[in-house]
């Protein structure tokens, strides 16, 4: 009797290893066919420039970033040692 109950449990421990093999295959398979069904792009017209990047200018806030960087700074460091101080 105890011999039959661990082979049923070795054959269901068997049988979860093999259904998840098998999921994790039909998983695999599903995602490859979707990355291959996509429509290629157009090709690029050789005749046109690329678009500029967009202006994105940091000068004009500079100080002001700095004040925040400092803040930020000074907060983060003060919290750190509210957790470190050890009780008289």
């Amino acid at each position: 009797m105890i011999g039959s109950l661990s082979l049923k449990n070795d054959f269901l421990v068997n049988m979860k290893i093999n259904a998840n093999k098998f999921f994790i295959t039909i998983i695999y398979l599903l995602s490859v066919s979707i990355v291959f069904a996509g429509p290629n792009p157009p090709p690029p017209n050789p005749n046109k420039k690329p678009p500029p990047p967009p202006g994105l200018p940091i000068d004009e806030n500079l100080f002001a970033l700095f004040i925040i960087a400092i803040l930020i700074g000074a907060y983060i460091i003060y919290r750190h040692n509210l957790k470190t101080k050890t009780p008289i």
